[in-house]
């Protein structure tokens, strides 16, 4: 199940693919400009885009370079779908970062075709810059992130040279960020992979600034969608949700659908969504497969659908609200690498 924003002025087309891809399964949602597209993508973060070009208010290809722009929300995939058939206007959208294009009229078994190969493919990577000692500055693709540390890797001809031990800080700015993410890290292993040079780095320093930087930069990469392991039906993981609903406390126990560096999905039984209507935020309690501790997090909900088990609730873990956020995102953090290296994401 994943998320998609269909962005298109004509209300047939719209709903034509919205009735094929909500009956296999996904959550989609809809805007009929591109000022409102750029809304939505704000407020939802979808796993996938599909974007018509010739749109009132702003055009398709204003949002596509408006978003490709952005670290955080230029990671989403973008499928343009449009009249537009001449090979310049096919050009000019890939190169403003489209990851493919469609043509209408289309037949909707293309249109699956093609928003499974861009789903299977996942966000782009995330990219940072990182400065040596010698103020030298170069930019590589995170790899991985944990509380403790991040990987980054970067082609062999522009990689920096750096030494176990030495001192770099990592820097992220964007629009959609409120300020510039910096993380002062130390180099604990480099690795030679021709033509990649990967670099992990620990991070420096535990005052609440650090903490709050590093809070920040691992919110980040769960919000790109990066790093979710979906769980293995054939052993659900069971997971307890407490809320306050309608003026008393709550329990209701549902089942983990994915978990990722930012959040969780989970199933609950549909008459949980009659107490739960009017909740924007609740406590899970959850083992992870494998994990020795119960894990208790808060969340906020960022969507809910039906689905054939009841309700789908997709939600976004509350650092602030959480004790022990850190040491428990670590556990998370160890577990979904563990799972994404062996490919069961």
């Amino acid at each position: 199940m994943a998320r998609i924003l269909i962005a298109e002025d004509n209300r047939v087309t719209a709903e034509m693919m919205e009735v094929r891809l909500t009956g296999i399964g996904h959550e989609v949602t809809r805007a009929e400009n591109g000022r409102v597209a750029l809304e939505r993508v704000r407020e939802s973060r979808p796993d996938l885009i599909l974007l018509d070009i010739m749109m009132p208010e702003l055009d398709g290809i204003a949002v596509l370079q408006q978003l490709k722009a952005d670290a955080l929300l230029g990671s989403i995939p973008i499928l343009i779908v449009s009249a537009r058939a001449q090979e310049e206007d096919i050009l000019a959208a890939l190169a403003a970062g489209a990851n493919d294009y469609i043509t209408k009229p289309f037949s909707l078994r293309e249109l699956v075709a093609r928003v499974d190969r861009a789903l299977s493919q996942g966000p782009e990577p995330l990219r940072i810059a990182v400065q040596s000692g010698d103020n030298d500055v170069a930019v590589g693709e995170v790899v991985k992130a944990t509380p403790r540390g991040t990987s980054v890797r970067f082609p062999g001809e522009s990689a920096p040279r750096l030494a176990i031990g030495d001192r770099a800080k990592l820097s992220l700015s964007s629009p959609g960020l409120g300020e510039t993410l910096e993380l002062q890290t130390e180099v604990v292993s480099r690795g030679e992979a021709e033509p990649l040079r990967t670099y992990e780095f620990q991070f420096l320093g535990r005052t609440r600034a650090d903490d709050e930087m590093t809070r920040a930069f691992l919110d980040l990469i769960g919000r790109r969608g990066a790093y979710r392991v979906s769980m293995d039906p054939d052993e659900p993981a069971e997971v307890r949700v407490l809320a306050q609903a309608g003026g008393e406390s709550r329990e209701f126990l549902g089942t983990l659908l994915d978990v990722s560096t930012g959040g969780v999905r989970l199933v609950l039984k549909e008459n949980a969504e009659r107490h739960l209507y009017l909740v924007d935020h609740f406590e899970i309690r959850f083992r992870l497969p494998g994990g020795d501790e119960p894990l208790t997090l808060t969340v906020s909900i960022r969507h809910r659908v039906r689905c054939a088990e009841g309700v789908a609730y997709g939600t976004r873990f509350e650092p602030d609200s959480s004790p022990d956020f850190l040491e428990q995102l670590e556990q998370i953090s160890a577990f979904v690498m563990t799972r994404a290296s062996s490919g069961a994401t």
